[in-house]
């Protein structure tokens, strides 16, 4: 059952040395989706918002990884980083828009990270050591 899906994953792979994700999908279509593409795209409230203009541009997320995903019905699963962030669902529709739209979304998120002189690196802030 699609759950309200066009689309539904046959196989949902984490590849963590590669840092990716790899979805197979009832059409034959295999997507590798990078952990912190996922991230950024987070579908949330908190990094949505509820209407567009209250969308934050997600960054300093390059060295996130996934520390599990788990299923949420037949519909979506949650995925749990290891930056603590842990309360998007991803529905089938999501990821498979994210799939296929991935070239663009992720030009349209460096463009914008551009814009606002932010970047993919996390920042790091230097440790003072108090003898």
């Amino acid at each position: 059952m699609s759950y309200g899906s066009e689309h539904i994953p046959t196989e949902i792979r984490q590849k963590s040395q590669d840092r990716v994700v790899q979805i197979t999908w009832d059409t034959g279509e295999v997507f590798l989706y990078s952990m912190e593409y996922l991230r950024v795209k987070c579908p949330c409230a908190d990094c949505c918002g509820h209407t567009p203009d209250q969308a934050k541009l997600v960054d300093g997320k390059e060295r996130v990884v996934i520390q599990s995903i788990t299923p949420v019905g037949h519909y979506a699963v949650k995925i749990h980083f290891s930056d603590g962030h842990d309360s998007g669902v991803f529905s089938w529709s999501t990821l498979f828009d994210l799939g296929v739209n991935q070239a663009v979304y992720w030009s349209d998120y460096l463009d914008a990270l551009q814009a606002a002189n932010k970047r993919r690196r996390p920042s790091v802030f230097p440790i003072q050591v108090v003898s």
